[in-house]
This record gives structure tokens, sequence and C-alpha cells, in this order.
């Protein structure tokens, strides 16, 4: 079986048999440890499960369960390739930084179950090996107090042993150069969170660019009800009402004389309007381990900087996913097709070495 069989069960209409040749392409896949196509093949049968979702109501649940389930597995997939080239390889053209976050998010998605083929050492190797690198210590000691847990391969062993005993001698705190934020509620979190890759204070899932896999500064935000999504993409593209401000030029009249005072910039700034969206940043429950989206209405999304949105534009069934990003000097883009979100420079020069998205292939124009 092969896409060749895919592409001509899709243009016939059936698309159980095109899922059922996605899930003995992925599994062939997964055998022979080639992650990143077994993530290219979850993804797509991700998308076939929606898509069956949206043309029968009586399976959309279904569907859509699977749908969340394959693209998690597409994301682990695409993140172990990488993680997996860097244990099994000499060599490797990926940064520090990015193999740390890597394996960060890496561990956090499999906290609950692994997918076939996925290895824990691997994982917790390269993040221990990172960790160390980038002075985020207590992270790499958890790291290899887990790895002695494990059954580690001959070839590893040494090294592990090594660095188990050396990191003893290290300070019991992680750099807080390392350590994440949360741009809804500004708290430093831990880099490791039992709950999963979310902030430990209001439970937003992080956001990451899937290049570098930093966390982009993006809070998302939910629709009231009643609001279209065709609607909210049209008012996000209307320009903003200016905001008012109060004259700072006064003018004062004493005996024979009058004079014009300007009034301090501090006290006109405080005179502005405030931002409604930031205002409603801080609308929930600290410490609940639910999240809890910001819902904004008609006049909020009209005040929004269309440039500083970022759209997941899902198809029917699902409703389109909102962002803000809170950074003005961090530009975000996000794939037309995998609706994965990336640092604009990354991206643009991915797509320029590949030729297409790093994680749904999808061609450029």
């Amino acid at each position: 079986m092969n896409f060749t069989d895919l592409y001509y069960y899709h243009k016939a209409g059936q698309q159980r048999e095109a899922v059922r040749v996605l899930e003995q392409l992925t599994h062939n896949a997964v055998m022979e440890s080639r992650f990143n196509d077994a993530g290219y093949y979850f993804w797509n049968l991700s998308m076939q499960c929606l898509e069956i979702a949206g043309k029968n109501e009586e399976n959309s649940r279904e569907m859509l369960q699977k749908f969340q389930e394959f693209q998690s597995k597409a994301e682990v997939y695409y993140v172990y390739h990488t993680i997996q080239r860097y244990t099994d390889e000499p060599f490797t053209s990926h940064q520090a930084e990015t193999l740390f976050n890597m394996a960060k998010y890496l561990w956090h998605a499999i906290l609950k179950e692994v997918p076939h083929g996925v290895s824990k050492v691997n994982t917790l190797y390269a993040l221990a090996k990172q960790s160390r690198i980038l002075q985020a210590y207590k992270l790499a000691r958890f790291a290899f107090e887990k790895l002695q847990s494990l059954r580690i391969p001959p070839r590893l062993q040494d090294t592990v042993d090594l660095g188990s005993i050396t990191i003893r001698s290290k300070p019991f705190h992680d750099a807080e150069e390392v350590l994440p934020m949360c741009y809804r509620c500004s708290t430093t979190n831990p880099l490791l969170n039992n709950q999963g890759n979310q902030c430990t204070n209001c439970s937003q899932p992080f956001v990451h660019s899937f290049s570098s896999f930093d966390v982009l500064p993006l809070v998302e935000f939910v629709l009231e009800n009643g609001l279209s999504d065709e609607e909210a993409v049209q008012l996000i593209q209307m320009e903003p009402p200016k905001k008012r401000q109060r004259d700072q030029w006064r003018e004062q009249s004493s005996g024979n004389m009058q004079s014009m005072r300007l009034d301090d910039f501090g006290d006109a700034g405080a005179d502005l309007e405030e931002d409604p969206f930031t205002a409603s940043l801080m609308s929930f429950e600290q410490g609940s381990t639910e999240f809890v989206p910001v819902v904004v209405n008609r006049s909020v999304l009209q005040s929004m900087d269309r440039s500083q949105v970022v759209v997941k534009k899902w198809p029917s069934p699902l409703r389109y996913q909102y962002y803000k990003s809170l950074l003005d000097d961090v530009n975000v883009t996000v794939c037309p097709s995998c609706n994965q979100t990336f640092h604009v420079e990354e991206y643009e020069l991915l797509v320029l070495q590949n030729n297409h998205c790093p994680f749904c292939r999808r061609k450029s124009i």
C-alpha cells in the first residue's frame, strides 16, 4: 500500500478505506523507525477523521475523538524524530535550546501514554544532557534519576552513570533563564508539571513554535455565545477605534498673563482607555486544574489590532481557535494547512529550505 492507493480511495469517496490505508502506512513507518513519516501519516489520519466527522453526524463524536488522538500522536512522532536522531547519531544540527525544548515538550506529551516506538530512555537522555548544558540542574537531576529506574542500552550506560554522579555536585535549582513564563497570568513556571504542558497557576496550555519549540506569547480566547466565526474574523479585520486621550495642553490665566501648560506624560497616560482584553486576563480561579479561556464579545474583538491576533481556521464541525499575541516584537504565523504555530522567521526559513511546511509538508506557493 502507498499514497497512490490513498489518493484513489479518497477521490472515490471511500473515506473508510483511505483511513485503513493510512493506518497501515503509519504502522509500517513506526516499525521502521521512520518517525517523521509516522507523524505525517498520523496528521493525515487526523484530517481524514475530521473530514468524516463533518460529513457524517452519526459518527461525528467518535471521529472527533480520533482526530484529537491522531493529532497528539502526530505531534509526538514529529518531535521524537529529532530526539531519536540526536541519541542515535554522532552529530546534530540543532541548538541546545531547541533540543531542550523538544525533550521537555515530549516528556510532558508522554506522561499519560507512550505511543508505540517512542523511547522514554531516549527522551530522558536528551533531556538530561541538554538540561545540564543550560544549567537546569534540578531537571537534569530528575532525568538522571528516572533513567536509573529504566533499562538503559549498553551504549548509553556509562554516560548515564557518570552523569548521575557528577550532577550531584551541581546546585539544586534551575537557572531562571530557562524557566517558562505564562503570558496570561505572568507566573514563572517550573520546568516540570505533572498536569502536562500548561501553566501551574491558570492552567493555560503553552503554545509553542513548532521549530524551536519556544513558548510563544499567545493567550487563547473564545467567543461569547451567539458570535459566529465569520463575524468574529470580520470584526478582527476592522480598524480598531482610536483611543480617546484627554488634552495634554491646558490654558491658564493669571491677571494680564496667559499661558499654556503641558500636562505630565504620566498623568495623560493614566487616562488612556484600558485594553479590555488585558483587563479580562485574570478571569480565572488560581490553582484550578481546569483551563478557563478568556471570553470576548464584539466590542473587544473590534478593539484588537489584527496584526496581534492569530486564528486557527479549522474546518467544520470544529470552531476556529483564537489567540492574541501580547508582545508586539514577536511575529507569529500559523500554517494554513495544519494550523501549527511558528515564529515567522523560522517558518519562512524552513519553507525556503524544504519547499514545504515542516509538519504537514504543505507545498509552498
